[in-house]
């Protein structure tokens, strides 16, 4: 590799760090909110109808994640170049085409959530008086589901806006989990909160992505112009990144569900209040991969893949030095942690929020990773590493949770994210 192309991946992996800084800080204030509104949920209801709370969202957001498009993905791909050279035209198309898509997606959500919802409930033991709110969350889907905004924004490097927009679900949670802790709000109550905030935080995304279009002179026509064809590349690339997105939320939703079903909705309340005290770990892994992904794509584009995969490992080495600290301090004090939060009926969270946290280090790579193989246009690679990965994850899942209990969901996540390093270690390096 030549000094112009070292330099050039030093000059973007800056970049990268400089968006993911801007996304970290909010997420970061998010991320302690979510945990004090999750405290106040789970000392208000105890564990079970916590459970029971836990279980709702993670049902709608599971069915809105399987329906929704990464239309957010395809924007980043085509779109980059598509800016790069000036091309508004096609790029108005392409933004037409992925709002369709994600309109039609909320449409398939909102049948598929509530026609499951009755089944679902009986296996989860849901309480009758929660199931009519549960109907309503499902009208929700579409707002958990807004892609094409989300890709608009971090294609024109609207990460600090995309950010804070982020901690308004959080802020709405927490403000609503104190009012109905003053008041003895019971389940109903936090079940409205909670999706009110769903709709306000997809409305707020739409909006906010509208606006960047108008001021960058894009906005799309409402009508499909006679030479506006969408290419075909697009749909197929969409196809592939849909399915790798739902195995990858199967692996992350799923556990919380199947834990709720084998174990009781107590369990879930346990693993889920573990999953966000160890996210404070993972926020900002999260906010590197979102910050990653459109510089990676613009750098394979310009200087190619070996500069690109220079940059993907500056990233994971950097993120994975800055984690370290925090998953030791997370594994020594996790019941602390845990009790301090939700109470002493939550301290078998504890040996969670440990494991949860080792994972994370595994988390970091995989993510960058994906968005490497990703910025090659290796979609169907993607899928196919994720689909092993969700194999994995299901299958030691099942066989530890009635074996070894609680402990078994973070072994076989953090099992699913290896496999997924492994992966695309061999896409990106193979001769």
């Amino acid at each position: 590799m030549n000094e112009t192309i070292v330099l050039s991946a030093r000059e973007a992996a800056r970049r990268i760090f400089h968006n993911a800084r801007a996304l970290i800080s909010a997420k970061a204030f998010g991320g302690v909110l979510s945990l004090a509104y999750l405290g106040i949920a789970a000392r208000s209801l105890g564990p079970t109808e916590m459970g029971f709370l836990v279980l709702a969202h993670a049902y709608v957001l599971l069915v809105s994640r399987i329906a929704r498009f990464q239309s957010w993905q395809a924007i980043i791909r085509f779109g980059a170049p598509m800016i790069g050279a000036n091309d508004q035209g096609a790029f108005r198309t392409l933004v037409r085409f992925t709002v369709k898509l994600d309109l039609l997606s909320g449409l398939i959500a909102i049948v598929i959530a509530v026609g499951l919802v009755a089944p679902v409930g009986r296996v989860m033991n849901w309480p009758p008086e929660a199931m009519s709110y549960i109907y309503v969350y499902c009208l929700a889907a579409p707002f958990l589901m807004a892609a094409t905004p989300t890709g608009i924004l971090r294609l024109f490097d609207r990460f600090l806006l995309l950010s804070w927009q982020t901690t308004l679900m959080p802020i709405a949670r927490f403000v609503g989990a104190i009012i109905l802790w003053a008041n003895d709000g019971g389940l109903t109550g936090f079940l409205i909160v909670w999706i009110v905030s769903a709709v306000l935080d997809g409305a707020t995304l739409w909006l906010l992505g509208w606006r960047e279009l108008k001021s960058q002179g894009l906005m799309p026509e409402a009508r499909r112009g006679a030479g506006d064809k969408a290419a075909k590349a697009w749909l197929p690339f969409m196809i592939k990144t849909n399915f790798s997105s739902t195995i990858d939320q199967t692996k992350s939703q799923l556990p919380v569900l199947v834990v709720g079903a084998v174990l009781g909705s107590a369990a879930s309340g346990f693993f889920q209040l573990a999953t966000n005290l160890s996210n404070l770990i993972a926020h900002p892994t999260n906010m590197l991969n979102e910050a990653t992904y459109p510089e990676l794509s613009r750098v394979n584009a310009s200087l190619g893949a070996p500069a690109m995969r220079s940059v993907a490992m500056r990233s994971i080495r950097a993120a994975a030095l800055v984690a370290l600290p925090f998953v030791a301090i997370f594994m020594a004090f996790g019941e602390p942690f845990a009790v301090a939060v939700g109470g002493s009926a939550f301290a078998p969270a504890g040996i969670l929020v440990a494991w949860l946290a080792f994972g994370q280090l595994s988390r970091i790579a995989s993510l960058v990773m994906e968005s490497a193989v990703l910025a090659v246009g290796r979609a169907g690679y993607v899928l196919a590493a994720q689909s092993v990965s969700a194999l994995v994850t299901v299958a030691i899942l099942f066989a530890f949770l009635k074996s070894a209990g609680l402990i078994g969901a973070p072994i076989a996540i953090i099992a699913g994210w290896s496999t997924l390093i492994a992966a695309y270690l061999l896409c990106l390096y193979k001769r």
